[in-house]
């Protein structure tokens, strides 16, 4: 069986410029946008932009706070091994500048794991500290539970005293993000406050 070429089902239109032979040469129109078009484009990515910005703000405060947490939690699990194997008193404190401890509540820069040999609830130098973690300006603030400025861990893995909860919130607003609690036992745990609609037990 033979099998004869068929023709093309369609046409292809000529080019832009140029016309079949002996024909006049085809005009093209090239049409851009319009103000009124481009004015309303603006407007809608305007609008979209507006409301994806609050969602990204709030998630990237969520993912601070949550690295607060795990940082603090890390941090006093740390220390609390290094009291049982150096056998001496390890403190965690909130610091500004890395070398002293503060004598407020305030964590928000950041905290020191140190060896507090002498108990004195500073370190002795440099040498003494163990870790230093800053923070940066911005992030979610974390207050610790009135009167109780440091975690002290002794020898036996007991942190002594009462229970310590270090709060992270929601900076402008009055949310707790979540908690690291210490028990007098030297135990850490972590909790989460999303979802759960609890109120910041400070004024951020």
């Amino acid at each position: 069986m033979q099998h004869r070429p068929t023709a093309a089902v369609g046409r292809h239109a000529p080019a832009c410029g140029h016309a079949g032979h002996g024909a006049m040469p085809m005009r093209c129109h090239h049409h851009g946008f319009t103000l009124a078009e481009l004015v309303v484009t603006v407007a809608v990515l305007g609008i979209t932009l507006g409301l994806a910005l609050p969602s990204l703000a709030l998630l990237r405060e969520r993912a601070q706070a949550l690295d607060a947490l795990h940082g603090l939690t890390a941090s006093l699990v740390m220390a609390r091994m290094a009291a049982v194997t150096r056998g001496r008193p390890v403190s965690v404190c909130p610091s500004a500048e890395g070398l002293r401890c503060r004598t407020d509540l305030v964590w928000d820069e950041g905290w020191l794991v140190f060896v507090d040999a002498n108990r004195s609830g500073q370190p002795a130098g440099p040498e003494a500290v163990l870790r230093h973690v800053q923070r940066r300006p911005g992030e979610p603030p974390i207050r610790a539970t009135p009167g109780r400025h440091r975690v002290r861990y002794q020898p036996s893995g007991m942190a002594g005293g009462n229970n310590i909860s270090l709060s992270v919130c929601r900076r402008g607003d009055t949310r707790l993000i979540g908690r690291v609690v210490v028990n007098l036992a030297g135990r850490v745990r972590s909790e989460s406050g999303l979802g759960r609609d609890l109120p910041c037990p400070f004024q951020p």
